[in-house]
């Protein structure tokens, strides 16, 4: 069913299943071509299970776009299991059959800089190795800033340091528990080259109050950045007004529709 121009609600087939430790996966499903053209920092909405149970979707960034054989078009999905939702999604199967509705909301938009740096806190990682491989297709250098409470929570480190390496920048870890890179915040790390003017541009996701750190960091030291949201969605498409984020200006925008990439400057933290 085509509801608009770039955007579908498909079935979508488990193609793999990677299940990582502390219940983190990563899902690959075979979709239609409108998801080759797929923007860095776009969702998807899954439903999850076959019952009337769970009832609402689950938003996933997505979070890499390949080709299949001939003109097949994979994307992959990275997740944590949290609730009953991401539970049973993170339970999929190959062959397994999810309705998908994306790709929906605005990406990051990836305008000419001298050096970024891109920062994720946790599962967060999820739409910056898109955003990292277009990069890197543009001939753009870019440093990864990568902190969770343990190395477990890296998920792909590997993956992320070759790409960053293949840009010419530095993968930068930080675990709050001292089994990866720094101990401590990822935004540690980060200030120490913000001092220097080392970037002219952030990108980020993960939870809150790193995106809410972030944007006093460039705030603080007169750069530019982006970040996606990590807000709950019932919908995916501005019908329920269930995403709302507020605005500087005292008015509200919809994380699903104006979202889920916003300017730092733009959301009252």
């Amino acid at each position: 069913m085509l509801l608009c121009a770039r955007m579908e609600d498909i079935q979508g087939s488990v193609v793999a299943v990677h299940r990582r430790p502390h219940s983190y996966f990563r899902l690959r499903l075979h979709v239609t071509a409108t998801f080759a053209d797929a923007e860095p920092g776009q969702f998807v909405m899954v439903q999850v299970g076959q019952c009337l149970e769970p009832f609402l979707r689950r938003a996933f960034s997505i979070h890499d776009v390949s080709r299949g054989e001939g003109q097949d078009v994979h994307i992959d999905l990275l997740g944590k299991e949290i609730g009953r939702g991401t539970s049973l999604l993170g339970q999929s199967r190959a062959g397994d059959v999810l309705r998908i509705l994306g790709p929906l909301g605005h990406g990051f938009q990836m305008k000419e800089h001298s050096r970024v740096a891109l920062v994720a806190g946790g599962v967060g990682s999820a739409p910056l190795l898109l955003l990292a491989r277009r990069l890197l297709d543009r001939g753009r250098t870019f440093d990864f800033f990568y902190g969770g409470r343990s190395q477990s929570d890296l998920s792909r480190r590997e993956l992320f340091a070759r790409l960053t390496e293949e840009s010419g920048g530095e993968l930068i870890g930080t675990t709050e528990d001292g089994s990866f890179g720094e101990t401590g915040l990822i935004t540690v790390p980060l200030e120490r080259r913000l001092v220097r003017g080392t970037y002219d541009f952030v990108y980020g996701c993960g939870p809150m109050p790193l995106l809410a750190a972030l944007a006093n960091l460039c705030s603080r030291y007169g750069i530019g950045g982006e970040a996606a949201l990590e807000t709950p969605m019932g919908c995916g498409y501005g019908a329920c007004l269930g995403c709302a984020v507020p605005r500087l200006d005292g008015s509200f925008a919809l994380c699903c529709k104006q979202g889920p990439v916003f300017r730092f400057d733009e959301v009252q933290w």
